[in-house]
């Protein structure tokens, strides 16, 4: 039963006529007319409808009755139904049509994808003001920027410590003539400003530039006041060194291994230093050496020594060597040169040949033990004299290219003090090559080698 609502006069139809009616009544609507015919047919079919009826106002044409028809459109979001949208039809002169059927389609569809932005864009605000709460709860500075540079993100300690307003400032403060640091390329820096002493750290997602870029968090850590009295003293030490034409070692300790903290064992270190020397926290895992006048050879020394001394499970260091640098910079290289203590203390030795292959037999028998570095030219030896430090010099005696191994070894020892010079030699076995004072401490192999007693005479020199 179809019954228009407040209706208080009726007069009853029979199916097929009330049909009809309703044609003539939705005739504003495309094909409504054939639709009805298919229905009053399948009425007349149908044995078990005993009887349809419509109910009209009495007197009241049919076409007035029921109004223009109305479209009901969902709005589908994703994931979610925000509602329907109705649509009033006109007049029945102009039925809904396949273009107005396309049209107030697309427009559903429009304003549900605008629901769906605008409810989206409401959580973001809110998990941005989430997210904010908690990063200004955090006792570091933060600062995120994305693949390609643009700062999204910063906390309340990261602007006051930068010298920033707002977010939008923050770039313009992290630029290299105003930070003093190129951050982007040098992941770890040190910063004051405020009166504080910052650390800054760069972390960088594992995308690459064709994914996008690499987006960057920066974290500034206020230090406390005992690094700053490290990395202080490490400042006024270098200054004196420069000043006295003396160089500067600086050690960098680590152990990250749960009940093996340094920091516990700091006294210790401490009761080992000599007068003029320095010993501090660097952070919570990190202790910090300053040792001035004192060579890479005599720290590597006393580093093997301290580590008998006072072990450390994971122990992990670097050694860096400085006379014209900032404490800034020296502890950036530190902290870039981390490697495990065992790998650091191993010893390193020059061999020194004119036949590559006897260079190869040193190699394969002394690197078992020993890093090794090879070279059959005496300016090649020369230039890595000049570069890097080494333990030992294993020469022959006389070269075939008729240079000096004793004179290379002079030459080694003017400019490493500390290396301890090998000569092999078949001529010389047994008895002193020199009386130079600064190769009163030479050892000299026979040749042809036995590989026991070439590793125990290099191991017993060394140790």
């Amino acid at each position: 039963m179809i019954q228009p609502i407040q209706s208080t006069s009726r007069v009853v139809l029979p199916g097929p006529a009330a049909l009809r009616e309703l044609a003539r009544a939705f005739g504003h609507v495309a094909d409504f007319r054939r639709f009805a015919e298919m229905m009053e047919g399948a009425l007349g079919k149908a044995g078990f409808f005993e009887e349809v009826q419509v109910q009209l106002f009495d007197g009241v044409p049919a076409a007035n009755v029921f109004a223009a028809g109305q479209f009901t459109l969902p709005l589908a979001g994703r994931g979610e139904m925000h509602g329907v949208l109705r649509v009033a039809g006109g007049t029945p002169e102009r039925p809904f049509g396949p273009e107005d059927l396309h049209l107030l389609s697309a427009l559903g569809a429009v304003i549900a994808a605008a629901l769906d932005h605008a409810l989206k864009h409401g959580e973001v605000q809110r998990n941005l003001e989430i997210l904010s709460f908690v990063l200004n709860l955090a006792p570091v500075g933060l600062v995120a920027t994305d693949g390609g540079g643009t700062v999204v993100l910063a906390n309340d300690l990261a602007l006051r410590w930068l010298g920033a307003k707002t977010i939008e400032t923050v770039g313009a403060q992290l630029a290299p003539e105003v930070l003093g640091v190129d951050w982007q390329t040098q992941p770890r820096f040190h910063l004051r400003t405020g009166g504080k002493l910052i650390y800054g750290e760069v972390r960088t997602t594992g995308a690459s530039p064709a994914e996008g870029g690499q987006a960057r968090a920066l974290v500034l850590t206020d230090m406390t006041a005992e690094q700053v009295r490290l990395i202080d003293g490490l400042q006024r030490e270098l200054y004196r060194c420069r000043w006295l034409g003396q160089k500067l070692s600086f050690v960098l300790l680590e152990s990250t291994l749960a009940g093996s903290s340094l920091l516990q064992r700091l006294p210790e270190l401490r009761a080992l230093l000599k007068a003029g020397e320095l010993a501090g926290p660097y952070d919570a895992f990190r202790v910090g050496l300053v040792l001035p006048e004192a060579d890479r050879a005599q720290v590597m020394a006393r580093l093997r020594s301290w580590v008998e001394t006072v072990p450390a499970a994971g122990l992990r260091a670097a050694v860096v060597v400085a006379s014209d640098a900032s404490a800034e910079r020296v502890l950036g290289q530190a902290l870039e040169a981390m490697k495990p203590v065992d790998e650091l203390l191993r010893r390193v030795l020059l061999l020194h040949d004119d036949y590559p292959a006897v260079n190869d037999m040193l190699a394969m028998v002394l690197g078992r033990h020993y890093d090794v570095v090879k070279s059959s030219q005496l300016e090649e030896s020369m230039a890595l004299l000049r570069s890097r430090s080494f333990d030992g010099l294993v020469t022959e005696v006389e070269l075939r290219s008729g240079g000096s191994g004793v004179d290379l070894a002079l030459l080694a020892k003017q400019l490493q003090p500390s290396i301890r010079p090998f000569f092999t030699t078949v001529a010389h076995a047994g008895r002193a090559l020199t009386d130079d004072p600064l190769l009163a401490d030479h050892v000299v192999i026979r040749k042809p080698f036995d590989i026991r007693q070439l590793e125990k005479a290099v191991r017993e020199s060394l140790a």
